[in-house]
């Protein structure tokens, strides 16, 4: 009979994720909600020959040090890879699995999803025009008043101006780190200061970077305007500092704001607290909408993967015998 490898969890993940890696191996996991300490990480890791990890976890030269020869594939239940020391991992030929990327057109589905939840949420009542799914282009007096802003105006950007564009709006602010190669010619090309102090609506479309760490902290919202709602469906947080945000909220500096929640079971800061908010959504916001909560099906991918792994390396080795 041959022997089942190891692997270690640091986190609770869906049971779809569970089923895939059971038919293989044998695991053990962190059962809390909160991020697995590293202390408690350095010794769970020693002789296992995967590891899947979340984006909430540090994966650096010590954790596979600890972990030692025996590992061969570190998958995390996110897209990026900003918490995994991808040089070392290389050095030891350790495989990396990540979730799929989402396209384009997806993220700014997922946002105009978000801002309708918000919107719907805020007025009371629901907006029939506002179909997310839908190319056709539904007019709205709601809207078409309103100036929208967008931080990050590349491939994500845009596409999220054009739903906008198909729902009437049509004054857009935008601003960008980069030079922008052929706006869309109804947008105009602002300073942040600018952009945050006019714009009614306001999308985060840049990828989480170092240099657009907490662009929104309570000086930002401070020159937001009172009825201002701030969406963030790309930047994963990245963007914002949430307690500045939930002090901002509580206190109707701006109206209401909508986040995404896409990883799977990435831990938000301050979380808790902004649930407790009248005007503050997260999105996927329920867990049995099945067309949006894609965490059952994205940690199955990521085990599919972290499996077919460990199956390459055993036939390496036995290759090698």
């Amino acid at each position: 009979m041959k022997a089942r490898s190891r692997v270690y969890l640091t986190s609770n993940v869906p049971q779809s994720c569970l089923d895939v890696l059971l038919k293989e191996a044998d695991i053990s996991m962190w059962e809390s909600s909160d991020p697995v300490p590293k202390g408690e990480l350095l010794l769970n890791v020693r002789g296992v020959e995967a590891l899947l990890c979340t984006s909430s976890d540090e994966i650096d030269r010590d954790i596979l040090e600890s972990a030692g020869p025996s590992l061969r594939v570190v998958g995390t239940m996110s897209e990026d890879t900003d918490h995994i020391d991808l040089k070392e991992c290389h050095r030891r030929g350790i495989e990396v699995v990540t979730l799929p990327k989402m396209s384009t057109d997806t993220v700014s589905t997922l946002t105009m999803a978000i801002l309708r939840q918000t919107l719907e949420d805020q007025e009371q009542q629901k907006f029939e025009f506002f179909d997310c799914n839908s190319n056709i282009t539904k007019n709205s007096s709601l809207l078409c008043d309103k100036t929208v802003g967008i931080i990050g105006y590349g491939c994500v950007g845009q596409a999220v101006a054009q739903r906008f564009e198909e729902l009437g709006v049509k004054h857009f602010l935008y601003t960008d780190l980069h030079d922008v190669d052929n706006p869309r010619p109804t947008a105009k090309s602002v300073n942040f200061a600018q952009l945050v102090s006019e714009a009614d609506i306001i999308c985060i479309c840049c990828k989480a970077m170092q240099n657009t760490k907490h662009l929104f902290q309570k000086d930002a919202f401070k020159k937001m305007k009172k009825g201002a709602i701030l969406v963030d469906s790309y930047s994963k947080g990245n963007a914002i500092n949430y307690c500045d945000l939930y002090n901002a909220l509580r206190e109707n500096r701006i109206s209401a704001a909508g986040l995404d929640v896409r990883d799977v079971n990435q831990t938000h800061p301050f979380k808790t607290n902004l649930s407790g908010l009248h005007n503050c959504y997260f999105f996927p916001f329920k867990e049995c909408n099945h067309v949006w909560d894609m965490r059952s099906a994205a940690s199955a991918s990521v085990a599919r993967n972290v499996v077919a792994a460990l199956r390459l390396g055993r036939h390496s080795e036995q290759e090698e015998r």
